[in-house]
């Protein structure tokens, strides 16, 4: 799997800004990727757990070596988990915190914990278009 193979990576979601200020680029670039990526979205198009161990699809080993080959998936892991961008269970699978990624709708803004449409030119904030007349 390359990173060219993402078609069918029209996901819904991209990451919450804050995650592009805390994370290096690798491991950026491998959360941005779990996002939008087909195979490591679940049946209901969110960011899957993945398995921790390299022989176990998809996991996290696949996840890394999809995105960034030469790094050591256990360093782009313990930097999620040291974040708090990602989550390690009991179960020996690893998720995206649902707090590290945000809806990429067209039109609307994605602030944290508010979405707001985007307003046209000429458009007042606050008002309905009724409001007009």
């Amino acid at each position: 799997m390359s990173m060219s193979s993402q078609a069918g990576s029209a996901s819904g979601w991209d990451l919450a800004e804050s995650v592009g200020i805390i994370l290096s680029p690798a491991a950026y670039e491998v959360a941005r990727y779990w996002v939008r990526a087909a195979d490591f979205l679940d049946e209901n198009g969110h960011p899957a757990m993945l398995a921790m161990r390299a022989q176990s699809e998809p996991g996290f080993y696949q996840l890394v070596e999809a995105v960034h080959p030469a790094v050591p998936s256990c360093d782009v892991l313990d930097e999620l988990l040291r974040k708090g961008v990602a989550e390690q269970l009991e179960s020996h699978y690893v998720l995206l915190r649902r707090s590290a990624y945000v809806h990429n709708t067209p039109g609307f803004d994605a602030s944290p914990d508010v979405r707001r449409r985007k307003r046209r030119p000429g458009e007042s904030a606050g008002r309905r278009k009724s409001d007009n007349a």
